[in-house]
């Protein structure tokens, strides 16, 4: 399983040559194996590299290529021409471009899981943080947030603006390129405080979880998989997709910490 990743800033502010030149770089030892192309948003990082993993093993002679990042960063390569057999967002948003433009095969088009957010705390801040008011204590100086146009970064900043405190943090506010860079700006003691999602939360290495976002306060947040027109490898980038929503793969998402679809969307045929 070639893995190509760039933590933090995945092909964030990277040229499309960059782009082609990570991927050409993940191929290089491919030879005769059948490789498919999976791009995912940087917080899927751990179901979907167990998921490579289970789906290589089913079959000699097919290799998975796996990309992280960004949706958003991704989706914007993708429709550059970077090669994609599947792409898997954090958002309905970015899979809704590129299905606009001709980069998807709707029909492939899956719902896949759920997530939350949760506030995180840094391991030197010694205040309490227990709801959104604490985010303004003058102890916390700088909050974590993905940037606006990153899926997290969105969901982030649609929960303050309801909660009425979008303009309050735009001072303290340090923004990040993805999900897992959020997360780790508070574990390394960059920010105090953070917005990130749940799954990530379980993985932090110092960071802690202050609160939750109440559910009732939850921002529609969906995850979305699709085929891409066009890939080297359309049955298996459909037979991996389809593994991903199936019972096995919502066994790996929900041990992550996923939650199942959003019940206003109607989950794929072979969902739980």
């Amino acid at each position: 399983m070639q893995c190509v990743t760039r933590a933090g800033c995945t092909l964030r502010g990277f040229g499309t040559a960059l782009a082609f030149a990570v991927c050409v770089l993940g191929g290089t030892a491919r030879g005769a194996d059948a490789v498919v192309d999976v791009w995912a948003a940087a917080s899927l990082r751990e179901p979907v590299s167990q998921l490579a993993r289970r789906f290589e093993a089913q079959a000699q002679g097919r290799k998975i290529n796996l990309v992280f990042g960004a949706s958003n960063a991704l989706a914007r390569q993708i429709q550059s021409g970077a090669p994609a057999d599947v792409f898997l967002s954090a958002d309905d948003v970015s899979v809704d471009r590129l299905q606009a433009a001709g980069f998807v095969r709707p029909e492939t088009r899956r719902v896949f899981a759920s997530n939350r957010l949760v506030i995180v705390a840094a391991r030197e801040l010694t205040v309490p943080l227990a709801g959104p008011s604490d985010l303004l204590r003058p102890e916390v100086k700088r909050i974590a947030l993905a940037a606006p146009e990153v899926p997290l970064g969105r969901y982030a900043r649609e929960w303050l603006a309801a909660r009425g405190l979008a303009e309050a943090v735009k001072a303290r506010t340090v923004v990040l390129g993805d999900a897992v860079a959020t997360l780790a700006s508070v574990d390394s003691g960059n920010a105090e405080a953070g917005i990130v999602y749940l799954t990530d939360a379980r993985t932090a290495k110092s960071a802690r979880i202050a609160f939750s976002v109440p559910a009732a306060e939850q921002p529609y947040i969906v995850y979305v998989g699709a085929v891409m027109q066009g890939g080297d490898q359309p049955d298996l980038a459909d037979e991996f997709l389809r593994l991903l929503v199936s019972q096995d793969g919502w066994a790996v998402l929900r041990a992550a910490g996923f939650l199942p679809p959003p019940p206003t969307i109607a989950p794929s045929p072979d969902a739980p």
